[in-house]
């Protein structure tokens, strides 16, 4: 069962952990059943408990056939909350309150189906200009401080580790995607080639999962994010390509679900 937020969304839409399953030698693997119904643009951690979407989520997971529930959620709280010049102690307060709800969240789905692996799954660095065209990421980026890529990315990872912790290696589980673009795309803003940076072997490996790859100077790269712009070229700040989003369902199943349901 795939549920959560908006990038638990494409990678229902673009069937991606599908495609991956298939490449692996594990057909059938029925991704697409429910996530229509169980994944919401937009989507936070807490209030998750609250929408339809969790309802159906909760519904599908009874199905005795059901092995892994992949989860994604907290990026949204993240952006919504976190601000540049939080002192340590006020960001840390952020993130315990966003951790504390996607763990409430975590605790429903694993009292529920105790015999289920629970995947929380993260994100890639995004990508935030300085005037965005874009008004809902433009108010995001005013709102966080107008972070520059490092002070951003430095926040993220930080918040990252957090959520990991909630993973307890038996039936809750974390993966993140930290400088998966990087590694496949480069970055044409500083001329950085494809496959110099961490493979996404080694990103976020199950006895590792806080190792991140890419470097934390740098924004995903413009290739790397869904155009929204057509030929105007304007494209997406916080969501990747259907390329993108494949290599996050690749290097999910690369690193967890290949072990579990083949």
């Amino acid at each position: 069962v795939v549920a959560g937020d908006s990038w638990a969304s494409f990678i229902c839409i673009y069937k991606s952990l599908d495609k991956a399953m298939q490449t692996a030698g594990i057909p059938d693997a029925g991704t697409n059943l429910t996530c229509p119904m169980t994944t919401q643009l937009g989507a936070q951690a807490k209030n998750w408990l609250s929408v339809e979407f969790h309802k159906a989520t909760q519904l599908a997971i009874l199905e005795k056939s059901v092995k892994v529930i992949y989860l994604s959620l907290g990026g949204n709280d993240f952006l919504a909350t976190w601000n540049k010049n939080l002192s340590p102690v006020q960001e840390q307060a952020v993130f315990d309150t966003i951790v504390s709800d996607v763990s409430g969240v975590v605790e429903v789905y694993r009292k529920a189906r105790p015999d289920v692996k629970i995947l929380i799954s993260a994100y890639d660095f995004p990508r935030f200009p300085l005037n965005n065209p874009i008004p809902h990421y433009g108010d995001l980026y005013n709102r966080m401080g107008q972070p520059s890529p490092l002070e951003l990315n430095s926040g993220i990872l930080r918040f990252s580790e957090a959520v990991a912790k909630l993973a307890d290696h038996k039936q809750v589980f974390y993966i993140q995607h930290y400088g998966l673009m990087q590694y496949y795309l480069g970055n044409s803003d500083v001329a950085l080639l494809p496959q110099k940076t961490l493979a996404p072997i080694f990103i976020s490996t199950p006895d590792d999962n806080n190792r991140s790859g890419g470097d934390p100077n740098l924004q995903t790269d413009v290739q790397g994010m869904m155009n929204i712009g057509g030929t105007a070229g304007i494209v997406d700040s916080f969501h990747l390509t259907q390329f993108g989003f494949d290599k996050v369902g690749e290097h999910t199943v690369m690193q967890y679900l290949k072990l579990w349901l083949q």
